[in-house]
């Protein structure tokens, strides 16, 4: 990966650790519905990104839109569902489950091949946000937990599907994401969730913030670019960089909600940073393409 694409990369997962922290905030101290949250975020999505839906649409766009679907509405929708139950501490440990299904999925799927080096690598970096991110009982059976792994199936079955479709406009991929994401938020806010009004009334700006900085820094940069760099990469070499968001939303953490900076966090932070360097270069580096 040139040393361009891997700052990108890491930018993107500030992105996603700073919405953790955001939406911590918002959520957890305000009584805002997430299907509400997510229909603000797209709705802002498409004011930015809606001309692209206006090009013509790619060849393969049946593949586009399914997975828009894997990686929008079918993963959020499952995610913010198992969210209503799930301990805190025990979902960002079944988030990882991201790395070992996606390796899997692009080995069987996409013959990628994981050297021992990166394999290495990759399990080393996993064993540092389990540090970071364990405590004692949190994996305690839930229904919600159940939720969260097929969430991440759907995630990952669609960022290998990114792979099989080339020379597709990112932007054109975040706009029909936030169509659909906006279809089912709206749909579901509507029939399953109730407190709008009071969740308006107390929230106020802070829904608009957090639901801007989702929009702008996340749907539209991290997940732009995430597409981009797996139509470029192999996805055994990206999707495990994303174990840094850890990394930022707990230091993220600290900064701004002033939590406890715990000495797991700087152990975990030692395993993780120099695997994740390590997965970054092992990679194949794309051709230099002509403007």
């Amino acid at each position: 990966m040139t040393g361009r694409d891997f700052i990108i990369m890491m930018l993107c997962c500030l992105g996603w650790g700073g919405n953790f922290v955001l939406s911590s905030w918002i959520v957890g101290a305000n009584p805002v519905p997430p299907f509400m949250l997510a229909l603000f975020r797209a709705v802002f999505v498409l004011l930015f990104m809606g001309v692209f839906l206006l090009r013509p649409l790619p060849k393969k766009f049946g593949r586009l839109l399914l997975v828009s679907l894997c990686v929008g509405p079918i993963h959020l929708g499952l995610l913010y569902t198992g969210l209503q139950t799930a301990p805190a501490s025990a979902s960002s440990i079944i988030s990882q489950a991201l790395i070992p299904i996606s390796s899997i999925l692009s080995v069987l799927f996409l013959k990628e091949r994981i050297g021992w080096i990166r394999s290495t690598a990759i399990v080393v970096s996993l064993l540092g946000v389990m540090i970071m991110v364990y405590e004692p009982g949190a994996l305690a059976m839930d229904r919600g937990l159940v939720l969260l792994l097929l969430s991440y199936v759907a995630l990952a079955t669609g960022s290998v599907l990114m792979r099989t479709i080339p020379d597709v406009d990112w932007r054109q991929y975040v706009a029909w994401t936030a169509v659909l994401v906006f279809v089912l938020s709206l749909f579901t806010t509507a029939v399953f969730e109730t407190g709008h009004a009071v969740a308006w009334e107390q929230a106020g700006w802070k829904l608009i913030v957090v639901a801007l900085y989702a929009a702008l820094f996340v749907s539209t940069f991290a997940h732009g670019q995430y597409f981009r760099l797996l139509q470029t990469y192999e996805v055994s070499q990206v999707i495990p960089l994303t174990l840094i968001t850890t990394l930022w939303a707990c230091l993220l953490g600290v900064l701004v909600l002033n939590e406890t900076l715990y000495p797991r966090y700087i152990v975990g932070a030692m395993l993780i940073l120099p695997c994740v360097w390590i997965i970054a270069r092992r990679g194949a580096v794309p051709p230099v393409q002509e403007d």
